[in-house]
């Protein structure tokens, strides 16, 4: 009898690893506990929908860093977004009726809290730096949701650092700028044209009610670039992408297809 009590807690124990081993997520993520859903939506309220598909996660960036994000939709996907934010405090929150209406469509979805938003804590100078941020969450997609194919999508604030990081040589296989202003952080985007020619394919997307110089501005980089033009409509960042109820608009539509490939 006691050598099957022995046997009995050592398939046991096996068994409690293995779990445990299931659990732990891939390339440098920490994967939140069972409220997780549950506390963004606290977070975010009706930003995110109630019927979300989405979990909360901590990834692991650079010197230390460590960025909040949410991940949308499935597990595993063959083609993910990367998704930077607008200005603002909600951060990552603005994306999340664009991210749950693509989730499906049945692509995976990583929304980043920026350094400076959010819970994420960065070391200093890392805020100027959104590719290394970028890198962080392209790893997870990559490598923890099986994405053959990234796609790094910014808003605003977002959309500006998005062209940014790709010209800095961001690991991505396309991009898209909703609404990004034409100097950000110092950096005027039309500077970038000529690395963005040697970058993936890109997709710039502006309204003119942001003002005939923007619209302007968004025109001859996508020109000078390489990049795809696409007039928004109306309005700016996530309001091109989705409207309060949800429903994806023309653009949001558009960029979809767009990250399908």
């Amino acid at each position: 009898m006691p050598i099957l009590r022995v046997l009995a807690a050592l398939v046991l124990s096996v068994a409690l690893g293995a779990c445990s081993a299931d659990d732990e997520p891939a390339s440098g993520g920490t994967a939140a506990g069972p409220s997780a859903s549950t506390d963004l939506t606290q977070r975010c309220g009706t930003a995110i929908p109630s019927d979300a598909d989405v979990r909360r996660l901590v990834l692991d960036g650079p010197d230390g860093a460590t960025l909040s994000a949410a991940v949308f939709g499935p597990a595993h996907a063959r083609t993910a977004l990367v998704l930077l934010h607008q200005t603002g405090p909600g951060g990552l929150c603005g994306w999340g009726r664009f991210a749950s209406r693509a989730a499906e469509q049945g692509l995976a979805a990583v929304a980043l809290d920026m350094c400076g938003y959010g819970d994420s804590d960065c070391p200093p100078g890392l805020e100027s730096d959104p590719r290394a941020q970028v890198e962080a969450a392209v790893a997870h997609a990559r490598d923890a949701l099986g994405a053959r194919r990234v796609v790094l999508v910014g808003a605003s604030m977002g959309g500006s650092n998005t062209v940014i990081a790709v010209s800095d040589g961001a690991p991505v296989d396309a991009w898209v700028d909703v609404s990004g202003v034409s100097t950000w952080n110092g950096v005027r985007l039309q500077s970038r044209a000529g690395d963005l020619r040697e970058a993936p394919p890109g997709m710039i997307v502006y309204a003119r009610s942001d003002g005939p110089l923007e619209y302007a501005a968004a025109q001859r980089l996508a020109r000078t670039s390489g990049a795809r033009f696409l007039d928004g409509g109306s309005g700016h960042g996530y309001e091109l992408m989705a409207d309060y109820r949800g429903r994806l608009l023309p653009a949001g539509r558009a960029v979809i297809h767009w990250a399908q490939g």
